[in-house]
């Protein structure tokens, strides 16, 4: 026998080549060996598990057969009264399943807190899911979304399984034990959640029916799936024994009674010295009442004990009572209320760090969920303790779902913002940890600290953080890890949104499946990208195709490069490299092969030339360059000006300097000095350069700075040397003279220039994978210098440098390999806390973002005294100003701001400016922003609208007047047609209508027109489709124009369900067109179906919450679109709406203030 999920011994044969299967948020997919997995649930699982499995083989070999068959009964559902050892075999059966059998597991139990209800079921099936799926878990769902996900999840993990060749099977213990529908008039059950179309398995006990929301024709309700498990003998003796030492405990009362009722109000996890600070006993005491006489009633995971079954557990429920349970519940409550007021110290008790909040969310003490989850000192000590704020984060999202859920209480919107500002504290104070902070935990033989981290970043941070730590480990040998982070961050990244996240994601993931030789992901991977972000990573795939030699592949890859200037450099790679294979004829081949660019044919044969002449094939080369001649007498003026660099470059490779002189003559003369720079002919690009400023004689110099480096005169080089570093260009020569100089062993002359190494910044920002040049020069220094002894020079050079995360982390690893592992990490612990700590800028923003939200709320004074106490600083954003001084109704001072802004915010600013000094009577102010110099045409038209509705009509004809483009009147007159019909001037609504109308408007502009068709007869219903889809074909399946003619379930219809390729769409337009109609129910109805969308859907919550008349509904919608939303964006509305969370927010800017008066 043997330990669960430990080596098989006869008589247990069940072979498991397909290795360890209970799938987490951190295991390893479709791994050929095994591999230790770090999933949470798999050591949940542990715990549920016996120590060994007696006499079980046949039901084993049961088991197997039903997981492999590829007909009959899709559910097992194996039944037999409590005691039988049900979770004891499917427990073990998780830890040890069929080859190519992956199975998802999830145990009902009571015994270890919050794991008996739908709520737990889906998420710890989602996350399994989505990682078997190779999908990243959604952002920010809540309750009313996890399940649509779930249930989608269940097809798409069976079909990645079934691409590997292997089968899926979920795996449900304990039915019987689902609290489902006894929590509420909302809840449901567990079952009713099972899916049709997989392999199930499924137990509970032989009498408790399905909950009725188990539809009639589901798998669970054929007779056929169900199998009756004899009873264990084992198991019948434990259970004898326990239940009477059950109820000597109840009887006896004393320290064994009171251990029995702390275990149980606390649904287990307490250890003998968490119980004896709880009863005041001696630990020996309790470790001895635990030990011997009830043996059988408690076991013990790790430290902590629980009680031995869920049948002991229900049975001291019940034997106690709750009025019982309450009563321990409080000392608990009080126990943790004296840890709270200490500040959650190191020596913190891990039941209440990891046990207190699942027993507050089993007991529905939302009131202390909120606390715990919204205690930044607690915080503070789940990063230390895991390493990453994952945890917390956990418990915020946790509490958020319980408040939700009771929306009605009193004070759910106040507590919805607290947990919403816990959370963007976090991800802030997580997204300041630079990515040379993980790789430098990795390097100091701390990688889990590393990978927490990178958890709780979010976004794209998370992925290169993620691949970052992958990148490291595969320095260190560890492969497995390594790949096992790497398919992580990928799914992570596939449930980003297009775009702006999606690419630089994939990007990070590319390099990564690169270095471990996925070639064949990566490639799938990259043609996902449609940015400037693939550029990398497509190079260095194609590198790696071409050091395994791949051709073919290489070939393939670097023709479907659609940015012709990066295709230039892949093709040459790959000619370049077929003539260093011997590949003579392919390169040539590949060469000539058309392109729709002439001028980059041209380049690559300019580079096979160079390629063919040092191989000995002069003839060719000869051959190469003639055909390049032609291509570029072919292409043109244009062509020859858009690929100039290029073109002179290779010109000058080749050996054709009197061409490119003549081609680099007049315009192109800035192009031809560095192509000469870069090819040694320095001293000629030198003159070219003369003593001019600016970016092309830096990178002249820089070029021959390195060349001189490299021949070793290093003094020359130096005062060569541009001092603008390597922001400007990719050929910073500082790294190349230090190295130089290091190497010659003038240790002083390389200290001088380490500050300006660490200062040096990279040519691109994003994570590349290899540590760059410079961090390698400073590396080699520090371990030169460690390792002649002289540690305390290479501190005093580290902290002259000053605050520098990368130089600190090349520093820690230097001093780790040394053998100083406590300096090395304590260093690394000292920078995580600095560059955790938010800028002062970013404390001014929070205090100008209160601002503004209390002006919104009607607080004007409020607000005005906290922009008085930034106003003056340096750091201080002036348009976020000017939109709290708008908000505060102060204009005069919002235009004040906004004179400082750039002229782009300028153009945001003003139509709201007018708006203000118009809704004022201030005309002639806001007049005098119409005619400012920076103002938009279009400011016009919104002035004139603006005057109409604050009845200044002769100034807003005037200002109609100046409009003199059809498509511009005609909306003008559209919206002051809409004025009118809300002024109650009908006929003046006509008159503006015809006008409108007799115009012809573009495209967007239709729907003023319509608009103001149905602001007039609000139960007319014209054909929509007749004459204007006609003309504008976009619209006919616009939602927007939908909502307009007042067909609100059609347009709805349209954007309910998860649409990949909306994204980045905001819902906020459609939302305000259906409230302008009165339409909340549609509006709710349109946001329930786009929690995909993240803060969008929050900004639409946000609106919904001010319109909506029905309190009850508004506290609901306020509380998801903080949920949903970005609190800066949705916080207006929230105060608005909810007034009583004022008070919180006076309290946290008072923080703000007082944290900047430091």
């Amino acid at each position: 026998m043997e330990r669960a999920g430990g080596e098989r011994r006869a008589p247990i044969t069940v072979e498991n080549g397909a290795g360890v299967v209970v799938i987490g948020d951190n295991n390893r997919i479709g791994a050929p060996e095994p591999m230790a997995v770090r999933s949470g649930y798999r050591e949940q699982v542990r715990r549920i598990a016996p120590t060994e499995l007696v006499d079980r083989e046949g039901e084993l070999a049961e088991l197997a057969a039903f997981c492999r068959a590829d007909s009959g009964p899709a559910y097992v559902w194996w039944r037999a009264e409590a005691w039988a050892g049900k979770t004891a075999l499917l427990s073990w059966l998780a830890l040890n399943p069929p080859p190519g059998v992956r199975i998802v597991p999830f145990f009902v139990t009571a015994r270890l807190g919050a794991q008996n209800d739908v709520a737990a079921y889906t998420d710890v099936v989602l996350e399994q899911l989505a990682e078997l799926a190779g999908e990243g878990l959604p952002a920010l769902l809540t309750a009313a979304t996890r399940e649509a996900h779930l249930l989608r999840l269940y097809a798409s993990a069976a079909e990645a399984c079934a691409a590997r060749g292997e089968r899926l099977v979920l795996l449900v213990d304990g039915l019987d034990e689902d609290r489902g529908v006894t929590t509420g008039p909302d809840a449901h059950s567990i079952a009713s959640l099972l899916p049709y179309d997989l392999r199930v398995i499924v137990s509970g006990r032989l009498n408790p029916p399905l909950p009725v929301d188990v539809p009639d024709d589901h798998p669970l309700r054929d007779p056929g799936a169900v199998r009756i498990l004899s009873p264990s003998p084992k198991a019948r003796a434990i259970r004898a024994e326990a239940e009477r030492e059950l109820k000597r405990l109840l009887e006896a009362g004393g320290l064994p009674y009171d251990l029995l009722a702390l275990l149980t109000a606390a649904g287990g996890g307490l250890t003998a010295d968490d119980l004896a600070e709880l009863t005041g006993e001696v630990p020996y005491r309790v470790r001895d009442v635990l030990r011997t006489g009830p043996g059988r009633t408690f076991a013990v995971r790790g430290e902590a004990y629980l009680l031995a079954h869920e049948e002991l557990v229900a049975g001291a429920r019940e034997m106690l009572g709750e009025r019982e349970l309450d009563r321990w519940r409080a000392v608990l409550h009080a126990w943790a209320d004296t840890w709270r007021e200490r500040g959650w110290p190191e020596e913190t008790p891990d039941h209440l760090l990891h046990g207190y909040v699942p027993m507050l969310r089993a007991a529905g003490d939302v009131e202390r969920l909120v606390a715990c989850a919204g205690d930044g000192r607690r915080h503070e000590r789940l990063l230390a303790v895991t390493g990453g704020d994952a945890a917390a984060l956990t418990e915020i999202g946790a509490a958020e779902d319980a408040v939700l859920a009771g929306v009605d209480r009193e004070g759910s919107v106040a507590a919805a913002l607290r947990l919403a500002l816990a959370r963007a504290l976090l991800l802030r104070d997580s997204g300041n940890v630079p990515l040379p902070l993980l790789v430098g935990w990795v390097a100091v033989g701390q990688p889990d600290r590393a990978v927490a981290l990178a958890r709780s970043m979010a976004g794209v941070r998370a992925v290169e953080g993620l691949c970052a730590v992958a990148w490291k480990l595969l320095d260190q040998g560890e492969r497995q890890r390594a790949e096992a982070l790497a398919d992580e961050a990928e799914r992570l990244g596939e449930g980003l949104p297009t775009g702006d996240t999606r690419d630089p994601a994939a990007a990070a993931v590319i390099l990564v499946l690169v270095r471990l030789r996925a070639y064949e992901r990566a490639e799938q991977r990259l043609r996902t990208i449609t940015t400037y972000d693939g550029v990398r990573p497509r190079r260095a795939l194609v590198d790696a195709l071409l050091a395994a030699g791949r051709y073919e592949r290489a070939v393939v890859l670097g023709r479907e490069e659609s940015f012709p200037n990066e295709r230039i450099v892949v093709r040459s790679r790959i000619v370049e490299a077929l003539v260093r294979a011997g590949r003579v004829d392919e390169a040539i081949r590949e060469a000539w092969a058309p392109d729709k660019e002439l001028a980059v044919r041209a380049v690559v044969l300019l580079r096979l030339s160079v390629a063919l002449s040092e191989a000995g094939y002069g003839d060719d080369a000869l051959g190469a360059q003639c055909g390049a001649a032609l291509d570029r007498m072919s292409m043109g003026s244009s062509g020859a000006v858009k690929f100039r660099w290029e073109l002179l470059d290779a010109l000058v490779s080749a050996g054709q300097v009197e061409a490119a002189r003549v081609a680099g003559a007049g315009e192109g003369a800035r192009a031809l000095a560095p192509a000469l720079a870069r090819n040694g002919r320095w001293e000629e690009a030198l003159e070219r350069v003369g003593d001019k400023e600016g970016h092309t004689r830096d990178l002249v110099r820089g070029c021959a700075a390195r060349e001189l480096a490299r021949a070793g005169d290093v003094e020359r080089a130096m005062d060569m040397a541009p001092e603008t570093g390597g922001r400007w260009f990719s050929d910073d020569p500082w790294p190349v003279i230090a190295s130089a100089l290091l190497a010659r062993g003038d240790l002083d002359a390389v200290a001088s220039l380490c500050g300006r190494l660490a200062e040096t910044p990279d040519w691109t920002a994003e994570w590349t994978g290899e540590r760059p040049e410079r961090l390698r020069v400073l590396d080699a220094f520090m371990r030169r210098l460690v390792g002649e002894g002289a540690v305390d020079r290479a501190r005093a050079v580290v902290r002259g440098i000053g605050e520098n995360t990368e130089v600190l982390a090349v520093f820690a690893e230097v001093l780790y390999g040394a053998g100083h592992a406590t300096e090395a990490r304590g260093m690394l612990a000292g920078e995580q806390a600095r560059v955790r700590v938010p800028a002062r800028e970013t404390l001014i923003g929070e205090l100008v973002a209160f601002a503004r939200a209390l002006g919104e709320a009607g607080r004007c004074d409020d607000a005005v005294r906290l922009l008085r106490v930034v106003e003056a600083e340096p750091g201080l954003d002036p348009e976020s100003a000017a939109f709290a001084a708008l908000a505060a109704g102060r204009p005069e001072w919002a235009e004040t701001f906004a004179g400082a802004t750039q002229v782009y915010q300028q153009r945001v600013l003003f139509p709201l400016l007018v708006a203000a000094y118009t809704s004022a009577g201030e005309w002639d102010r806001a007049l005098r922003l119409v005619d400012h110099p920076d103002a938009l045409p279009s400011l016009v038209k919104k002035a004139a609208v603006a005057m109409a509705d604050a009845g200044a009509w002769e100034r807003a004809r005037e200002l109609a007047s100046r409009l003199s483009e059809p498509a511009h009147v005609a909306e003008v007159s559209a919206r002051m047609a809409m004025v009118c019909v809300r002024q109650g001037r009908r006929e003046d609504a006509e008159r503006f209508l015809a006008v409108a109308r007799e115009k012809e408007p573009d495209a967007p502009k239709v729907l003023d027109v319509l608009r103001a068709e149905f602001a007039l007869e609000p139960n007319l219903a014209p054909p929509f489709s007749a004459d204007v889809s006609a003309r504008i074909e976009w619209q006919r399946g616009s939602a927007l124009v939908l909502v307009v003619i007042g067909s609100y379930d059609e347009a709805v219809g349209l954007l309910r369900e998860p649409q990949p390729t909306l994204r980045r769409w905001s819902p906020v337009e459609l939302v305000t067109e259906l409230l302008r109609a009165a339409q909340y129910g549609h509006a709710a109805t349109l946001l329930e179906g786009l929690h995909y969308l993240g803060p969008p859907c929050g900004d639409g919550y946000a609106l919904l919450a001010r319109a909506e008349p029905d309190p009850a509904l508004a506290r609901r919608w306020a509380v998801l679109a903080l949920r949903l939303g970005e609190w800066r964006d949705v916080l207006p509305a929230v105060l608005a709406m909810a007034p009583e969370a004022i008070p919180f927010v006076l309290e946290e800017a008072d923080r703000l203030r007082r944290a900047l008066e430091v």
